[in-house]
């Protein structure tokens, strides 16, 4: 799926979608402002988040990938967090460092809540986002009649927004549940 560009569109932004991972290659495309992958996850997943108690607010982490995988395997995040949610965090920050040929990461993790009362996060190459459980990511996709056009990806899909993009992403955390955890990665 991709968003097609038009004048009743104005700068929204160009988006490229699918369940297949191969969608993140797109993001060498020219013109792209965001690839979702739409990724299928196992049942458990849902079930584990359903059945834990989750922490309020959010945990900042900064440093080399080396560094914050270590800070995620720390035995605090292993209680705070279920086993798989901080085994994909780990691996989509490895991915994120690969795909923007970054050195240096800053990852947020928790209650996307949290995220109304944090301050800006560092500009980078590459940013990624994901809400897992009960919460979206929504983007504003256009204007029509003066209103702001919003559209949504489903918890545990992956959205990168590449600094390269032409249009700027404006971007949040919605249909927030009981049962949400969201994180971003910032390369750069």
């Amino acid at each position: 799926m991709e968003s097609w560009s038009g004048p009743e569109r104005g700068t929204a932004p160009y988006v490229r979608a699918s369940v297949l991972p191969g969608a993140l290659a797109d993001l060498a495309g020219p013109g792209v402002d965001m690839v979702v992958w739409a990724r299928v996850v196992p049942p458990a997943w849902h079930e584990t988040l359903e059945a834990c108690a989750l922490p309020a607010g959010r945990v900042v982490l900064c440093g080399t990938l080396d560094e914050v995988t270590l800070a995620l395997r720390r035995p605090d995040m292993r209680r705070r967090y279920p086993t798989f949610l901080i085994e994909d965090v780990e691996q989509t920050a490895a991915l994120v460092a690969a795909l923007a040929v970054c050195a240096t990461l800053t990852v947020v993790l928790g209650d996307p809540a949290a995220w109304a009362e944090a301050g800006p996060l560092p500009p980078g190459r590459l940013r990624a986002l994901c809400c897992y459980g009960a919460g979206t990511v929504d983007w504003v996709s256009g204007r029509a009649g003066g209103c702001d056009l919003v559209s949504s990806i489903s918890p545990y899909a992956l959205a990168f927004v590449p600094a390269w993009g032409a249009a700027h992403v404006a971007w949040r955390f919605g249909q927030l549940g009981a049962r949400a955890v969201a994180v971003e990665i910032v390369a750069g």
